[in-house]
């Protein structure tokens, strides 16, 4: 079997007899990694290989050749003492874990290495495509925000908002920002979405800003956004992207009541709709979430019964779109597990991903009531989200990063 240097070497040499397509053909069949060196071997490899068509191409195919690619990508941050010091501050790691357990194996965790964000603050907005968010929650009125490859080691750091507010605002402390991140499959696109909005009593249309990997900027589109009531039961900065969709789980007052539903965001078109929550949490006063799941939409409802015992619930939207089709497939008393402190993920094979309160995160089949350790202890944040190996950044030259 040929080593990696032998078949450069023999793709090379071809090179100079096979047609443009073949060559092209040849080079598709190849791994990321691979490809991350034959980028090297000449400049028209390179012009080839960084051409965003080929790279839309190749994640196409990588993913019709295999259906079940997908990795889990867990970024955590764990507690890290400072040595003479009483205090403690965060170190980040990122692993990928697989069912197949052909790609990284999840008990070794890599270092992320990212030198911009300093507090404890910063967390992924999401995952899309091989690509990551990253946001640091700290900084609401300029947030610092990244997209970051991390198994080609590349990210670019997005310019300031234009969208911002003053820190002596008396509602400065009382603002939120939503993100979203997607990919716009017309125009081959990575979007992240922002909106800034204040929790009060009342209803406001939030401030909305798009940016755009491609033109590497922001523009305000505030006034296509509908009114939305901020309730302190909704946490805001979740957000999922399935279908060419953003989601986010909102408030408005009706008739006088509460009523949260899924404010939708399509990347291609940009507009605004709605999605009805299952009835049971449409008016619910008790925390709602939404979840990422590989290709369903999915909501947690975490709430307290007459006994006061608190409980956890997962609903599943089974047909995108349809509002009937809304099941719950887990509830659980929270104490169930060494005690549910969050869900960050559900599977399509029904398992979930959950932080434990204690600071570690377990993958659960609750069918089977098996548990697996996903990571260390001393989590201060976690993430958990999906993700496929692409080339997407490989010709940025803005952040590289060696690890």
């Amino acid at each position: 079997m040929l080593g990696l240097s032998e078949f450069v070497s023999c793709v090379t040499e071809m090179s100079y007899y096979f047609p443009q397509e073949i060559l092209e053909e040849i080079l598709h069949r190849l791994p990321h990694k691979s490809l991350v060196n034959c980028i090297s071997v000449c400049k028209s490899w390179k012009s080839l290989i960084s051409d965003h068509s080929f790279i839309c191409d190749h994640l196409k195919r990588t993913i019709q050749t295999n259906p079940d690619i997908a990795s889990l990508f867990l970024f955590i941050s764990l507690k890290k003492r400072v040595e003479g010091y009483k205090y403690c501050e965060s170190q980040d790691f990122y692993s990928l874990y697989s069912d197949n357990h052909q790609s990284d194996d999840p008990s070794v965790l890599k270092s992320s290495l990212i030198p911009l964000f300093t507090s404890e603050h910063k967390e992924v907005v999401g995952t899309c495509n091989g690509l990551v968010c990253l946001a640091d929650y700290s900084v609401l009125d300029c947030s610092d925000l990244i997209i970051w490859n991390p198994c080609i080691q590349k990210y670019v750091v997005l310019p300031k908002p234009s969208v911002t507010f003053r820190s002596c605002d008396p509602d400065h402390k009382r603002n939120r920002v939503f993100f979203g991140f997607g990919f716009d499959s017309k125009t081959k696109d990575f979007k992240v979405v922002r909106l800034v909005a204040t929790i009060h009593n009342r209803e406001e249309t939030p401030q909305v800003e798009i940016y755009s990997l491609a033109t590497g900027s922001w523009r305000n589109i505030t006034g296509r956004a509908p009114p939305i009531l901020l309730c302190m039961q909704v946490l805001w900065k979740h957000q999922v992207f399935i279908n060419g969709v953003i989601h986010w789980v909102v408030s408005q007052r009706r008739n006088g009541r509460i009523h949260n539903f899924i404010l939708t965001f399509d990347v291609v078109d940009e507009t605004f709709g709605e999605l009805m929550l299952p009835q049971p949490l449409r008016e619910s006063p008790y925390q709602l979430s939404i979840l990422a799941g590989e290709d369903s939409l999915a909501v947690v409802h975490t709430y307290c019964s007459e006994s006061d015992e608190e409980f956890v619930s997962i609903w599943v939207m089974k047909e995108y779109g349809a509002v009937d089709s809304w099941a719950e497939v887990f509830h659980s008393n929270s104490t169930c597990y060494g005690g549910i402190s969050s869900v960050l993920a559900i599977r399509n094979s029904g398992e979930l991903v959950l932080r434990i309160y204690g600071g570690k995160m377990i993958l659960l089949d609750p069918v089977k009531e098996l548990v697996k350790d996903l990571g260390p202890r001393d989590l201060v944040h976690a993430f958990a989200g999906y993700h496929v190996k692409s080339l997407f950044l490989i010709n940025e030259e803005q952040g590289d990063l060696c690890y």
